[in-house]
């Protein structure tokens, strides 16, 4: 009998072991009810209510995704949370109106950009992830900035420059800049997987502005529809969608002509969008339409349109690509779409008031 139980136990371990593992929570933020609620992404319940500052409205998650660094645009601060005990462990006071974050890819620095400036420009706080110090502040032209990424290995910060309409390119082991002028209103950016070419939304210039990371210049300027804001690559490099917010449709720009190859139109007011990392679906959430349009890649069409919540706004797709979950931005929940089958599978209710962004922790 030792020879077949003893197997049969470990086995039973090793499954109960990679299912916990699979496992995920969710860390939602939530402007109105200065909280980050936390969802066990195998149920869809919502475990526990973390309290932050004030009107919460990015998180950022560590590579190890052991701490979550929260702004709090209105406290002027970021809250510090551990991931596994799912408390709040530390406030660390910034510059005004804390927006976009982002961690550099070897876990070590935060990099905050505001969304308010003063005499000396807009500041991008740098803190070190260990010590939850500011480590300096870089002070960019103008007064709003918007969206930040790196380079994979971690050199340079890219930053759209919302007020000024440029993109703006911190060294991050210098901490000198690089002003690109792109066109008005540089909104939001996505990197092309071999890191050799920055795509920037232009909100205001109806346009696309493609930089070389290399020679840090712009190379193309793109015509797309009326503010385009949410920005994303396909995983294979060869095409960026746009959500064009006032004309209520998707920009396709091929990578290798530069040029707009197809229009989509979808709901009203397309705010977020969110490609599958098999590059097969596009998913858009129409903000005032309370849809999210799924779209093939392969034929440039809509093929679903699924119902969610108020002003669904901030998606996030599952790891394993089998869930996409949206925040409902004026009401209290978060859709819950399966990929596969294309299909509202779940609404998650009482997340907290105004779930605002998303990311997954342990």
């Amino acid at each position: 009998m030792k020879t077949y139980r003893l197997p049969l136990l470990l086995i039973t371990f090793a499954f109960a072991f990679a299912s916990s593992a699979l496992a995920q929570s969710l860390f939602v933020t939530n402007r109105y009810s200065n909280n980050v609620a936390v969802i066990d992404s195998s149920t869809n319940q919502v475990l526990t209510e973390i309290l932050v500052g004030s009107f919460p409205i990015r998180v950022a998650m560590t590579p190890s995704r052991l701490k979550a660094f929260v702004s709090n645009a209105e406290s002027a601060n970021i809250s510090v949370i551990d991931t596994v005990a799912r408390t709040n462990t530390a406030t660390i006071p910034v510059s005004r109106v804390p927006g976009e974050s982002a961690v550099t890819p070897d876990g070590g620095r935060l990099f905050v950009v505001h969304q308010s400036g003063g005499r000396n420009g807009c500041p991008v706080d740098v803190i070190n992830t260990a010590t939850n110090a500011v480590i300096t502040t870089v002070y960019l032209p103008g007064n709003w900035l918007k969206d930040i990424l790196f380079t994979p290995d971690g050199r340079y910060a890219y930053i759209a420059n919302q007020a000024v309409g440029e993109v703006d390119v911190i060294d991050t082991a210098t901490y000198q800049q690089t002003n690109i002028p792109t066109a008005a209103g540089s909104r939001r950016l996505c990197i092309s997987p071999a890191a050799d070419r920055v795509y920037c939304a232009n909100y205001d210039g109806n346009s696309v502005s493609v930089i070389n990371t290399a020679t840090k210049q712009l190379i193309a300027t793109i015509p797309v529809g009326q503010r385009p804001r949410a920005i994303a690559i396909t995983p294979n490099g060869k095409e960026v969608y746009t959500a064009d917010v006032i004309s209520g449709t998707v920009s396709v720009i091929n990578t290798s002509t530069l040029s707009v190859i197809a229009t989509i139109p979808t709901g009203q007011y397309p705010w977020e969008l969110v490609i599958t990392a098999d590059g097969t679906k596009a998913f858009v959430s129409n903000t005032y339409s309370d849809t999210v349009s799924a779209i093939s890649t392969a034929t440039h069409t809509v093929i679903a349109t699924l119902p969610t919540g108020h002003n669904p706004f901030t998606m996030l797709a599952s790891p394993d690509d089998m869930k996409l979950y949206v925040c409902n931005a004026t009401d209290t929940t978060v859709t819950v779409i399966d990929i596969p089958s294309l299909t509202v599978s779940d609404t998650i209710a009482n997340v907290g008031s105004a779930p605002f962004d998303l990311a997954f922790g342990p």
